[in-house]
């Protein structure tokens, strides 16, 4: 079934701004001994053994990174002069905010047919305060899927090998289905909040015109 170019870009909005739910989805990947670090940032990375190093600038880039290391120390240096270590010490899929602006994001709410959904004004409304809220930091949760991240922070956002990882600046998939080993990955959706604030800014146009 096509979908007009009007709903497409409703649904995409949906997706990216929805308060976070989590995906109806199998048993969540297969087990491994793996810590996978993504790195989402504002200009040139260069990644040496344990050690990555950024070069600011405009530019967006993102790097996936995959350590076996029982106990992992990241070392994060600037060629601006900020140098920051990490600790990880448990296995997951983690997020490197090493953009310029803070990161908020969560869980993409499928559905159970696998593909984004609409929603009701209600909803649409409660989708807008708790994102406001998120903005903030005030209701970033690992339990509701909601995650809240300053520039050179790092947080482990799932124990799924499989999950995927959508950064700033990027479109979510329409559709999510089974992966090779038969389970539905995980999609976190993470976005700068100047982002958020401009899909806020739509949609309260929506509100608006309905």
């Amino acid at each position: 079934m096509n979908l007009n170019s009007g709903m497409m870009k409703k649904l995409v909005l949906i997706a990216l701004i929805t308060a976070p739910i989590l995906i109806l989805s199998c048993s969540g990947g297969k087990s491994n001994n793996e810590k996978r670090v993504v790195v989402m940032a504002s200009g040139k990375l260069t990644v040496t053994d344990k050690t990555v190093e950024i070069d600011p600038s405009m530019s967006h880039n993102e790097q996936d990174l995959v350590f076996t290391d029982d106990k992992l120390t990241l070392t994060v240096k600037s060629t601006a002069g900020t140098s920051k270590t990490f600790d990880l010490t448990e296995n997951g899929v983690y997020v490197l905010n090493l953009q310029t602006d803070t990161l908020t994001g969560g869980l993409v709410n499928y559905g159970a047919t696998g593909r984004a959904g609409s929603i009701t004004a209600e909803q649409r409304d409660k989708i807008i305060d708790s994102t406001e809220q998120l903005l903030l930091g005030k209701n970033a949760s690992d339990a509701n899927g909601t995650y809240f991240l300053p520039p050179f922070t790092i947080k482990k956002v799932s124990t799924k090998a499989n999950t995927k990882i959508i950064g700033s600046f990027k479109g979510i998939p329409y559709s999510n289905s089974a992966d090779e080993t038969g389970s539905v990955p995980d999609v976190i959706k993470f976005s700068t909040n100047k982002e958020k604030r401009e899909t806020l800014k739509e949609l309260d146009s929506q509100k608006i015109k309905i």
